[in-house]
């Protein structure tokens, strides 16, 4: 199998910085309940902006390249399903916990999705043990937050 070439502003996604991409995307979903306990409406809504970065970075891992430094061309590196994803958790009813709840759900969503598609491409093992110790802290702190999740 031939690489591709990249235009000079395209780099081919590196294996080890994938692997950091779904362990990333753990850590920065357990900062949430804090942040929702508090009230903290500015750093909820960085907080799920941390988890869609992390997302986009592994849809475009799965295409094949690093994310584009400062790049203004985003919708030419994703498919018309992956950016009707990522838009789709842009849907805010309201800023509060149900709102943050509800983007958070659908990045997991799209989380588990793409995590074995990765996992798989780049020969890692997705990291089920921090997936699962996070869901458990966010059903136990987080009244509202679903006791299951499925993605199919």
């Amino acid at each position: 199998m031939t690489k591709p070439t990249w235009p000079d502003a395209l780099q081919p996604a590196d294996p080890a910085e994938t692997a950091l991409l779904l362990d990333q995307f753990w850590r920065q979903l357990a900062r949430l309940p804090d942040l929702i306990e508090r009230d903290e409406q500015l750093l909820a809504a960085a907080c799920t902006g941390d988890l869609r970065q992390t997302v986009l970075r592994m849809m475009l891992a799965l295409n094949g390249i690093a994310c584009p430094p400062q790049t203004r061309h985003l919708n030419s590196y994703l498919s018309a399903s992956q950016r009707a994803a990522l838009e789709k958790t842009l849907a805010l009813p309201f800023a509060g916990a149900e709102g943050w709840i509800g983007q958070a759900v659908a990045l997991v969503v799209i989380c588990r999705w793409y995590a074995p598609q990765l996992a798989n491409a780049y020969g890692f093992a997705a990291p089920d043990a921090l997936e699962q110790e996070t869901l458990a802290g966010l059903q136990a702190r987080l009244p509202d937050w679903p006791l299951a999740i499925t993605t199919g």
